[in-house]
């Protein structure tokens, strides 16, 4: 066990950093950050450090692990599946063994944008719970097939965190990120690091909900950013991806100089110690480790004078949405009822459709799918398989036509209430729930104006009467490549796709019905 895990389960107030790493392999601010955090024995000893962050060329984390560890401090590595596929997460992960590092921060990883030449390839071959997935099977030892030989990887003991973003301003993004944060914790989270976000009252709210659904043993840190005016005009423009940047707040930030907004994040800083969050993850451009340091000093003399001062931490946007109802002090009432906004919506034809043509033909146990399951199968005659193959292939242009498929052959469109295709309608291709990079609006963070389509799934869920918890429980398998451009439906009979891979990890225990009923 290292010190940032054994300090979280201690109950310590733990304070860690984010280093940005930049693009330059010299990065002098980052080395002297370094140097200043090993010279003061009262320092902030637990340093995250970025992988290739804002979609950007840069330095991975692997880069300066070795110089943190040297220097008697602790790296957390943060491990994107954007830039690279399985395989090469994988290799990161022996990479990281081998440097002694521990402490992982999954995450699924901006859109693409600076690169050589133009933009990179979005790879996103493995989001972030399929990547806390790995982890995990990566801790037990893989198992592998060697020619006819098993073999089994040296296992590795990690301490996996994961991201959650409480700030978002509309019903269905906000309820998505929740139940994808529980999603993660089953996969393998053990400590979680919020969003950047301004609103004091919507930071709370994570905690009281994860009370309510028996999760207040995980460890939170809030993450408390300091921004310039500059970086909150980006925030708001949406150039910064998940960032809520509320207008007053950003008027403030107009006018104030550095000792005000570091005045501020000390305030967010007592109040995350107040509000009994594990920690506070601190950062900012430009801030360096005695600016940082400064921070957590100057809020443990504001002790809980925090209190007094909430209208300079709770910010609200146009059109907020709270998950529980306010408290006279400001705060929200952990213990009242969920306040659902959104009204049941109507089905589609398509959707209505769709279901029918499921529950009748395609789900297990319907007489469409013993039929075909038994003509597809291994030693089927081969005549009546191709017959088969040939009455289904109007699937894929019914497919094509209303959900925009892609022909990835390993179709969730069940999984998704027939809301569209993961793999056209999702930048990143997601498979398990929404990124937290969607805008307050509810748009793509790489699309604007395109709503996210993992909004469209809950609302998609609510009108055909599904419960959408199952995306707090039920892990999609990464895409199987091997069935590219091939026909979803026939695999599904013939048990080639994800269905039996589907992992329905164990149900959090709790009041957790935020959903229409």
């Amino acid at each position: 066990m290292d010190s940032f895990q054994a300090a979280l389960e201690a109950g310590e107030f733990v304070c860690s950093a984010e280093l940005v790493l930049g693009r330059d392999h010299t990065t002098a601010e980052v080395q002297a950050f370094l140097d200043e955090a090993a010279r003061e024995p009262e320092g902030i000893r637990f340093l995250s450090l970025t992988d290739l962050p804002g979609g950007n060329p840069a330095l991975p984390p692997e880069s300066f692990a070795s110089a943190v560890l040297e220097r008697g401090l602790v790296p957390i590595a943060h491990l994107s599946g954007k830039d690279v596929n399985r395989a090469y997460l994988e290799g990161r992960l022996h990479h990281l063994a081998r440097l002694g590092v521990r402490d992982l921060l999954a995450l699924t990883g901006d859109a693409q944008k600076d690169g050589f030449l133009g933009p990179g390839k979005p790879v996103h071959d493995l989001d972030s719970v399929q990547i806390l997935w790995l982890i995990r099977e990566f801790q037990k030892g893989i198992s592998y097939q060697l020619g006819t030989r098993s073999v089994r990887l040296a296992p590795y003991e990690f301490f996996p965190g994961a991201v959650v973003n409480p700030f978002k301003v509309r019903e269905p993004d906000l309820v998505m990120q929740l139940y994808k944060m529980e999603l993660k914790i089953a996969a393998g989270a053990r400590f979680l690091i919020t969003q950047v976000g301004y609103d004091l009252r919507k930071l709370y709210e994570l905690k009281q909900y994860m009370v309510r659904v028996g999760l207040d043993h995980i460890p939170v840190l809030a993450n408390v950013y300091v921004p310039t005016a500059a970086i909150a005009r980006m925030m708001q423009s949406g150039e910064l991806a998940g960032c809520v940047m509320p207008p007053d707040l950003l008027r403030r930030l107009e006018t104030e100089k550095k000792p005000q907004r570091l005045e501020r994040a000390a305030l967010m800083v007592a109040a995350a110690r107040g509000l009994g969050f594990a920690g506070a993850h601190v950062g900012g451009f430009g801030l360096t480790h005695g600016d940082i340091a400064g921070i957590v000093d100057r809020s443990m003399e504001i002790g809980a004078g925090w209190r007094s001062r909430l209208d300079e931490l709770t910010f609200e946007s146009a059109g907020q949405f709270y998950l529980f109802p306010k408290r006279p002090d400001g705060l929200s009432d952990g213990s009242g009822p969920f306040q659902n906004a959104l009204e049941r919506p109507k089905a589609s034809w398509v959707q209505r459709l769709s279901a029918l043509a499921h529950r009748l033909c395609i789900a297990e146990g319907s007489a469409g799918a013993r039929f075909f399951q038994k003509h597809l199968a291994n030693g089927a005659a081969p005549w009546m398989a191709s017959l088969c193959r040939a009455a289904l292939a109007p699937s894929v242009w019914y497919r094509k036509a209303l959900f925009g498929c892609m022909s990835c052959g390993d179709c969730i469109q069940d999984y998704l209430g027939y809301a569209g295709c993961s793999v056209s309608g999702c930048y990143k291709q997601l498979r398990n729930g929404p990124c937290g990079g969607s805008r307050p609006d509810g748009s793509c963070e790489a699309r604007p104006g395109i709503p996210c389509l993992w909004n469209r799934v809950y609302e998609a869920s609510l009108a055909l009467g599904q419960d959408p918890r199952r995306f707090a429980r039920i892990l999609i398998p990464p895409r199987d490549w091997r069935l590219d451009g091939s026909n979803s439906l026939v695999n599904r009979f013939a048990g080639r796709d994800n269905l039996s891979r589907r992992q329905t990890l164990s149900p959090i225990s709790g009041d957790s019905d935020v959903s229409h009923r």
